[in-house]
Protein backbone atom coordinates (compact mmCIF):
# COMPACT_ATOMS: atom_id res chain seq x y z
CA UNK A 1 0.00 0.00 0.00
CA UNK A 2 1.51 3.55 -0.80
CA UNK A 3 0.98 6.71 1.31
CA UNK A 4 1.79 9.99 0.29
CA UNK A 5 4.86 12.11 2.02
CA UNK A 6 2.58 14.99 2.85
CA UNK A 7 0.13 12.62 4.99
CA UNK A 8 2.81 11.17 6.56
CA UNK A 9 4.51 14.58 6.97
CA UNK A 10 0.84 15.54 8.59
CA UNK A 11 0.57 12.57 11.02
CA UNK A 12 4.26 13.39 12.50
CA UNK A 13 3.21 17.12 13.16
CA UNK A 14 0.26 16.54 14.79
CA UNK A 15 1.50 13.71 17.60
CA UNK A 16 2.34 10.40 18.94
CA UNK A 17 -0.99 9.40 16.98
CA UNK A 18 -0.80 10.08 13.82
CA UNK A 19 2.67 8.36 14.18
CA UNK A 20 1.23 5.44 15.77
CA UNK A 21 -1.44 5.16 12.71
CA UNK A 22 0.66 5.74 9.60
CA UNK A 23 3.73 3.51 11.57
CA UNK A 24 1.15 0.35 12.15
CA UNK A 25 0.42 0.83 8.36
CA UNK A 26 3.51 0.86 6.99
CA UNK A 27 5.04 -1.88 9.19
CA UNK A 28 2.06 -4.49 8.73
CA UNK A 29 0.89 -3.84 5.78
CA UNK A 30 -2.91 -3.37 5.34
CA UNK A 31 -3.05 -6.77 3.91
CA UNK A 32 -1.66 -8.79 6.85
CA UNK A 33 -4.11 -6.68 9.22
CA UNK A 34 -6.63 -9.24 9.34
CA UNK A 35 -9.35 -7.15 11.27
CA UNK A 36 -9.22 -4.85 8.45
CA UNK A 37 -9.69 -7.69 5.95
CA UNK A 38 -13.90 -7.97 4.25
CA UNK A 39 -15.61 -10.13 6.26
CA UNK A 40 -19.10 -11.74 5.66
CA UNK A 41 -19.99 -11.20 9.22
CA UNK A 42 -19.75 -7.83 10.78
CA UNK A 43 -20.51 -6.28 14.44
CA UNK A 44 -19.92 -2.29 12.83
CA UNK A 45 -23.72 -2.42 12.96
CA UNK A 46 -23.81 -3.01 16.60
CA UNK A 47 -20.93 -0.84 17.82
CA UNK A 48 -22.29 1.92 20.53
CA UNK A 49 -22.22 5.48 19.18
CA UNK A 50 -22.54 8.65 20.93
CA UNK A 51 -25.69 10.89 20.86
CA UNK A 52 -25.17 13.06 17.84
CA UNK A 53 -24.95 16.57 18.78
CA UNK A 54 -23.69 19.10 15.94
CA UNK A 55 -23.33 18.66 12.71
CA UNK A 56 -22.06 15.31 10.96
CA UNK A 57 -19.19 15.62 8.97
CA UNK A 58 -18.02 12.06 8.58
CA UNK A 59 -19.40 8.71 9.27
CA UNK A 60 -17.17 5.07 10.13
CA UNK A 61 -20.11 2.09 9.56
CA UNK A 62 -22.72 3.96 12.21
CA UNK A 63 -20.07 6.34 14.24
CA UNK A 64 -20.92 9.41 13.25
CA UNK A 65 -18.10 12.45 13.75
CA UNK A 66 -19.01 15.75 14.35
CA UNK A 67 -17.99 19.20 13.04
CA UNK A 68 -18.08 20.14 16.46
CA UNK A 69 -15.88 17.44 17.60
CA UNK A 70 -13.48 18.45 14.84
CA UNK A 71 -13.10 22.02 16.46
CA UNK A 72 -13.03 20.97 19.66
CA UNK A 73 -9.81 19.37 18.69
CA UNK A 74 -8.29 21.93 16.32
CA UNK A 75 -8.86 23.84 19.72
CA UNK A 76 -6.99 21.73 21.73
CA UNK A 77 -3.98 21.39 19.22
CA UNK A 78 -3.97 24.83 18.42
CA UNK A 79 -3.68 25.60 22.14
CA UNK A 80 -1.00 23.55 22.57
CA UNK A 81 0.69 25.16 19.69
CA UNK A 82 0.98 28.44 21.33
CA UNK A 83 2.13 26.95 24.51
CA UNK A 84 5.41 26.30 22.67
CA UNK A 85 8.12 28.69 23.47
CA UNK A 86 10.45 27.14 21.48
CA UNK A 87 8.71 28.42 18.12
CA UNK A 88 8.11 32.32 16.69
CA UNK A 89 5.38 33.09 15.78
CA UNK A 90 5.62 32.67 12.39
CA UNK A 91 6.12 28.91 13.36
CA UNK A 92 3.13 29.02 15.30
CA UNK A 93 1.52 30.13 12.65
CA UNK A 94 2.42 27.55 10.17
CA UNK A 95 1.93 25.04 12.13
CA UNK A 96 -1.36 25.61 13.74
CA UNK A 97 -4.73 24.54 11.88
CA UNK A 98 -6.49 27.46 10.67
CA UNK A 99 -8.04 26.77 7.20
CA UNK A 100 -10.64 24.67 5.92
CA UNK A 101 -8.55 22.57 4.00
CA UNK A 102 -6.26 22.24 6.65
CA UNK A 103 -9.18 20.43 8.94
CA UNK A 104 -10.26 18.21 6.54
CA UNK A 105 -6.72 17.05 6.64
CA UNK A 106 -6.79 16.29 10.41
CA UNK A 107 -10.09 14.86 10.05
CA UNK A 108 -9.46 12.25 7.35
CA UNK A 109 -5.74 11.78 9.48
CA UNK A 110 -6.37 11.48 12.89
CA UNK A 111 -10.08 11.42 13.77
CA UNK A 112 -11.10 8.73 11.05
CA UNK A 113 -8.34 6.53 11.85
CA UNK A 114 -8.93 6.74 15.31
CA UNK A 115 -12.70 5.94 14.67
CA UNK A 116 -11.80 2.62 12.42
CA UNK A 117 -9.62 1.90 15.30
CA UNK A 118 -11.97 2.28 17.69
CA UNK A 119 -14.18 -0.30 16.00
CA UNK A 120 -11.94 -2.66 15.67
CA UNK A 121 -11.25 -2.64 19.02
CA UNK A 122 -14.90 -3.12 20.44
CA UNK A 123 -15.15 -5.59 17.53
CA UNK A 124 -12.74 -7.52 18.74
CA UNK A 125 -13.30 -7.32 22.69
CA UNK A 126 -10.30 -5.13 23.68
CA UNK A 127 -13.15 -2.99 25.80
CA UNK A 128 -13.43 -6.02 27.91
CA UNK A 129 -9.85 -6.50 28.92
CA UNK A 130 -8.78 -5.60 32.74
CA UNK A 131 -6.14 -2.95 32.02
CA UNK A 132 -8.36 -1.23 29.30
CA UNK A 133 -11.25 -0.98 31.28
CA UNK A 134 -8.92 0.79 34.35
CA UNK A 135 -7.00 3.27 31.78
CA UNK A 136 -10.63 4.12 30.40
CA UNK A 137 -11.66 4.42 34.47
CA UNK A 138 -8.83 6.65 34.84
CA UNK A 139 -9.57 9.02 31.80
CA UNK A 140 -12.78 9.52 33.14
CA UNK A 141 -11.40 10.18 36.22
CA UNK A 142 -9.27 12.94 34.59
CA UNK A 143 -11.91 14.22 32.25
CA UNK A 144 -14.29 15.22 35.53
CA UNK A 145 -11.80 16.73 37.36
CA UNK A 146 -11.04 19.04 34.42
CA UNK A 147 -14.38 19.44 34.02
CA UNK A 148 -14.51 20.87 37.79
CA UNK A 149 -11.77 23.01 37.69
CA UNK A 150 -13.57 24.47 34.39
CA UNK A 151 -16.72 25.12 36.75
CA UNK A 152 -14.43 26.77 39.26
CA UNK A 153 -13.28 29.30 36.82
CA UNK A 154 -16.23 29.58 34.02
CA UNK A 155 -17.27 32.90 35.58
CA UNK A 156 -14.57 34.84 35.63
CA UNK A 157 -14.05 37.78 33.35
CA UNK A 158 -11.22 40.65 32.92
CA UNK A 159 -12.03 44.41 32.22
CA UNK A 160 -11.30 46.59 30.19
CA UNK A 161 -10.07 48.89 33.02
CA UNK A 162 -8.33 46.16 34.78
CA UNK A 163 -6.35 45.65 31.33
CA UNK A 164 -5.66 49.42 31.36
CA UNK A 165 -4.49 49.49 34.81
CA UNK A 166 -1.85 46.61 34.38
CA UNK A 167 -0.94 48.61 31.18
CA UNK A 168 -0.14 51.62 33.45
CA UNK A 169 1.13 50.13 35.77
CA UNK A 170 3.81 47.78 33.54
CA UNK A 171 4.33 50.57 31.05
CA UNK A 172 8.30 49.26 30.28
CA UNK A 173 7.53 45.96 30.07
CA UNK A 174 5.63 47.02 26.89
CA UNK A 175 8.53 48.86 25.02
CA UNK A 176 10.05 47.30 22.15
CA UNK A 177 13.85 47.79 22.45
CA UNK A 178 15.60 49.80 19.69
CA UNK A 179 17.35 47.11 17.29
CA UNK A 180 20.94 47.30 15.37
CA UNK A 181 21.98 45.49 12.67
CA UNK A 182 25.99 45.03 12.94
CA UNK A 183 29.28 43.98 11.93
CA UNK A 184 32.37 43.03 13.57
CA UNK A 185 35.99 42.84 12.73
CA UNK A 186 37.92 41.07 15.25
CA UNK A 187 41.78 40.95 15.64
CA UNK A 188 44.12 39.30 18.08
CA UNK A 189 46.70 42.74 18.30
CA UNK A 190 45.80 46.00 18.88
CA UNK A 191 47.95 46.98 16.55
CA UNK A 192 46.22 44.83 13.56
CA UNK A 193 43.06 46.47 14.38
CA UNK A 194 44.30 50.06 14.15
CA UNK A 195 45.48 49.57 10.75
CA UNK A 196 41.98 48.00 9.53
CA UNK A 197 40.74 51.14 11.01
CA UNK A 198 42.44 53.48 9.18
CA UNK A 199 41.92 51.09 5.98
CA UNK A 200 38.28 51.60 6.29
CA UNK A 201 38.49 55.42 7.18
CA UNK A 202 40.08 55.41 3.54
CA UNK A 203 36.88 53.64 2.38
CA UNK A 204 37.68 50.02 2.55
CA UNK A 205 34.92 47.39 2.53
CA UNK A 206 33.85 46.68 5.86
CA UNK A 207 32.72 42.91 4.42
CA UNK A 208 35.50 42.25 2.56
CA UNK A 209 38.07 42.78 5.42
CA UNK A 210 36.06 41.52 7.74
CA UNK A 211 36.07 38.21 5.62
CA UNK A 212 39.65 38.20 4.76
CA UNK A 213 41.52 39.27 8.33
CA UNK A 214 38.81 38.89 10.92
CA UNK A 215 39.18 35.86 13.60
CA UNK A 216 35.58 36.12 14.59
CA UNK A 217 33.10 33.49 13.99
CA UNK A 218 31.03 35.56 11.51
CA UNK A 219 34.07 36.32 9.16
CA UNK A 220 32.12 34.22 6.63
CA UNK A 221 29.37 36.12 6.45
CA UNK A 222 31.48 39.33 6.33
CA UNK A 223 31.02 40.38 10.34
CA UNK A 224 27.40 40.30 10.13
CA UNK A 225 26.30 39.69 13.66
CA UNK A 226 22.15 40.47 12.41
CA UNK A 227 19.78 42.04 14.58
CA UNK A 228 20.69 42.79 18.01
CA UNK A 229 19.25 44.27 21.30
CA UNK A 230 21.48 46.23 23.72
CA UNK A 231 21.80 43.50 26.35
CA UNK A 232 22.09 41.09 24.66
CA UNK A 233 26.27 40.32 24.44
CA UNK A 234 25.96 39.97 28.11
CA UNK A 235 29.30 38.91 28.63
CA UNK A 236 30.64 42.30 26.93
CA UNK A 237 29.05 45.51 28.60
CA UNK A 238 31.83 47.49 26.76
CA UNK A 239 30.28 46.02 23.58
CA UNK A 240 27.26 47.33 24.27
CA UNK A 241 28.37 50.54 25.32
CA UNK A 242 29.84 51.03 21.91
CA UNK A 243 27.29 49.49 19.39
CA UNK A 244 24.38 51.45 21.40
CA UNK A 245 26.55 54.59 21.74
CA UNK A 246 24.29 57.74 20.66
CA UNK A 247 27.20 58.93 18.82
CA UNK A 248 27.35 56.08 16.64
CA UNK A 249 25.20 56.04 14.30
CA UNK A 250 23.97 54.70 11.04
CA UNK A 251 26.58 53.72 8.49
CA UNK A 252 29.38 54.81 11.37
CA UNK A 253 32.25 52.89 11.87
CA UNK A 254 33.48 52.72 15.84
CA UNK A 255 36.82 53.19 17.46
CA UNK A 256 38.78 50.32 18.39
CA UNK A 257 37.50 48.80 21.38
CA UNK A 258 38.61 45.47 23.49
CA UNK A 259 35.89 42.85 23.28
CA UNK A 260 35.14 39.36 24.68
CA UNK A 261 36.54 37.82 21.42
CA UNK A 262 39.67 40.37 20.93
CA UNK A 263 40.34 43.80 19.78
CA UNK A 264 37.23 44.85 17.92
CA UNK A 265 35.80 47.39 15.29
CA UNK A 266 32.13 47.14 14.48
CA UNK A 267 29.98 49.18 11.89
CA UNK A 268 26.26 49.55 12.16
CA UNK A 269 24.29 48.91 9.31
CA UNK A 270 20.63 50.24 9.96
CA UNK A 271 18.87 51.22 13.30
CA UNK A 272 15.46 50.32 14.55
CA UNK A 273 14.45 52.75 17.23
CA UNK A 274 12.66 51.59 20.11
CA UNK A 275 8.89 52.06 20.70
CA UNK A 276 6.47 52.09 23.04
CA UNK A 277 3.86 49.32 22.86
CA UNK A 278 0.61 50.82 22.21
CA UNK A 279 -2.28 49.77 24.81
CA UNK A 280 -4.59 48.63 22.01
CA UNK A 281 -1.72 46.49 20.59
CA UNK A 282 -1.21 44.86 24.04
CA UNK A 283 -4.45 44.58 25.06
CA UNK A 284 -5.29 40.99 24.29
CA UNK A 285 -2.03 39.85 25.46
CA UNK A 286 -2.61 41.30 28.88
CA UNK A 287 -6.33 40.00 29.35
CA UNK A 288 -5.24 36.74 28.49
CA UNK A 289 -2.67 36.84 31.02
CA UNK A 290 -4.84 38.27 34.08
CA UNK A 291 -7.15 35.66 32.79
CA UNK A 292 -4.64 32.80 33.47
CA UNK A 293 -3.58 34.72 36.65
CA UNK A 294 -7.07 35.35 38.08
CA UNK A 295 -8.04 31.59 36.95
CA UNK A 296 -4.71 30.03 38.63
CA UNK A 297 -5.70 31.95 41.59
CA UNK A 298 -8.63 30.92 42.06
CA UNK A 299 -8.10 27.38 41.53
CA UNK A 300 -5.62 27.82 44.39
CA UNK A 301 -8.42 28.84 46.41
CA UNK A 302 -10.55 26.33 45.64
CA UNK A 303 -8.32 23.45 46.01
CA UNK A 304 -6.83 24.60 49.35
CA UNK A 305 -10.82 24.46 50.40
CA UNK A 306 -11.53 20.99 48.64
CA UNK A 307 -8.19 19.45 50.26
CA UNK A 308 -8.82 20.43 53.78
CA UNK A 309 -12.37 18.75 53.86
CA UNK A 310 -10.60 15.79 52.18
CA UNK A 311 -8.24 12.92 53.83
CA UNK A 312 -5.24 12.74 51.89
CA UNK A 313 -2.85 10.38 52.29
CA UNK A 314 0.41 9.84 51.09
CA UNK A 315 2.85 7.35 51.03
CA UNK A 316 6.09 8.44 50.29
CA UNK A 317 8.28 5.75 51.34
CA UNK A 318 6.43 3.39 48.82
CA UNK A 319 7.51 5.70 46.16
CA UNK A 320 10.81 4.08 44.45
Amino acid sequence: MRYSAGIVGQAMKWGGLGLFLVGSFLLLGCDKIDFLNPKKSSTAAKIPTLPVKGTVIAKVNNFPITLEELNRYVNIYNASVDLRQDLTPEQKHALKIETRDKKIEYLKTLLVPQAVYYQAALDRGLDRKDEISEGLARYRIAVLAQAMQEEIVKNIEISSAEVEDAYQSNKELFREAEVRRVREIVTNTEGEAKQILIELLQGADFSTIARTRSIAESAKDGGDLGDITKGQQSSSPAFDEIVFSPALQQGQVSSVFKGPKGFTIVKVESIKEGRQVSLSEAFDTIKAYLLAKKQQEELEKAYSKLSSESKIEIYEGEIK
